[in-house]
């Protein structure tokens, strides 16, 4: 496949060692050296790419970014951003390099990733890019005396200027993202041909007077909306039928935030306010502020099905954890070579939910979404043969579709192909086993047929 593997590095040999790396990463759905080698010379030489002064996880970042930049063209993208921890309670001894995690205690880093979403379906495009955070430093000055630049907060402001230049060929691009994203400088400094949409946190002054949620719990209720809320953990998911308000309003530049930006600046807010929830439930409520115009009922609808597919980039941290590659189980010891590794894995999770997602035809996605031209011979081969003599058993979709490939994919994976009540879809380590299997075949029926030219 002509977008396989996580970069050339100079060096057709790293650009190999990469490529495998990505495939037994895939194929074992784990991040230790150990477990993805065949042999104590395959772990060695996995370890010598990742301490290589050529290798970089940015090379990486960009290669993929690259990918997904040509499948973006002409389309409207969600570019989802949120941040992941992996934390490594307990292994302050055996790791080196590592900041603190999150709790100030234990070890570990955290990885902020931008996924590129198609807004008309939902399906996953591909890695935008990501920013890895490793607290290293000691003490560090007060949040007010650092600039935007050296705060960690800054990470949404890259994130959304890495959408921008790499889906430069996008239709439209929106930048979606949590409570955390809600920094007055990313609205102020928003690039005109990317629209916002972040969850508040801040109850902000208003031009208009007041406060932000006194003036958003005013606004007149306008309908009523049923959202599905996925299950997280024990709790089951649920539909909830909320009420929705909406209207324009102007922010009023914080006392903390820098002289250099504007003093106001006019978005439009959607609340979402679930008046009932179920016994034991806390209601869900989600105040949206958007640099979209939001005009009407619709609109509104519209703004609240892109903030759900934030959910997409939750599935991509449980891929990369515990759904299917476990990257905290990795017993890779220094951070230099954890991050490069990790990044790897981050390719491979993205790609894993992009085919769980895709795998019944409900994205509408295109084959090349997932899969290049050139591989549609040894594909349509693959398909004849996984293929049963009974209809139940043929793959029941497009061959010009990414749910078509999915078919394949799941099938190599050791998925029965039967779809009918009591039997389950592919799940992500299905699709995982099933991807590295496919790509074995490809580069064999490649290197089959260039040897006959």
């Amino acid at each position: 496949m002509s977008d396989a593997g996580v970069g050339g590095f100079g060096d057709a040999r790293q650009g190999r060692v990469g490529a495998l790396l990505l495939e037994r990463v895939q194929e074992r759905q784990t991040l230790c050296l150990h477990a993805l080698a065949d042999a104590r010379a395959e772990t060695l030489r996995f370890g010598r790419f990742l301490d290589s002064d050529a290798v970089s996880a940015e090379e990486m970042l960009v290669h993929a970014g690259r990918q997904t930049g040509r499948r973006a063209e002409g389309r409207h993208i969600l570019a989802i951003q949120d941040t992941t921890e992996l934390h490594f309670a307990g292994h302050a001894a055996s790791k080196h390099g590592f900041g603190r995690a999150g709790n100030g205690e234990d070890i570990g880093l955290f990885l902020h990733p931008t996924i590129a979403v198609d807004a008309a379906h939902g399906g996953v495009v591909g890695l935008v890019g990501a920013t890895v955070l490793n607290r290293t430093a000691g003490k560090v000055a007060p949040r007010r005396q650092r600039t935007a630049e050296a705060r960690e907060s800054h990470r949404w402001l890259a994130g959304a200027r890495s959408a921008e230049a790499v889906l430069e060929q996008a239709a439209m691009i929106t930048v979606v993202a949590d409570r955390e994203s809600d920094i007055y400088d990313l609205f102020a400094r928003r690039q005109a041909r990317v629209h916002l949409l972040s969850r508040a946190a801040q109850d902000r002054g208003l031009a208009e007077g007041g406060r932000l949620f006194a003036h958003a719990a005013a606004l007149p209720g306008q309908a009523r909306h049923v959202i599905a809320v996925p299950g997280r953990g024990a709790r089951p998911a649920r539909q909830a039928a909320v009420a929705l308000r909406f209207g324009a309003v102007t922010l009023l530049r914080p006392a903390t935030a820098a002289r250099d930006l504007a003093e106001r600046v006019v978005v439009h807010l959607v609340d979402v306010a679930e008046a009932a929830p179920p016994p034991g439930e806390p209601a869900l409520h989600w105040c949206l502020l958007t640099t979209h115009a939001v005009a009407d009922v619709a609109a509104a609808q519209q703004v609240v099905s892109w903030y759900q597919a934030r959910w997409t980039i939750e599935q991509v941290f449980r891929s990369l954890k515990s759904a299917a590659l476990a990257a905290e189980e990795s017993q890779v010891c220094e951070a230099r070579r954890f991050i490069r590794l990790a990044v790897i894995g981050l390719i491979a999770a993205v790609r894993i939910v992009q085919i769980v997602l895709g795998r019944d035809g409900a994205t509408g996605q295109p084959l090349n979404d997932a899969a290049d031209p050139e591989d549609l011979p040894v594909l349509h081969a693959l398909n004849a043969r996984l293929q049963g003599r009974t209809a139940r058993l043929h793959n029941p979709h497009r061959p010009d579709s990414l749910a078509w490939f999915a078919w394949i994919v799941a099938r190599l994976g050791g998925w029965s192909g039967y779809t009918s009540k009591g039997y389950k879809p592919a799940g992500p380590k299905t699709i995982a086993r099933g991807l590295i299997r496919l790509d074995g075949r490809i580069e064999g029926w490649h290197l089959a047929h260039s040897a006959d030219v």
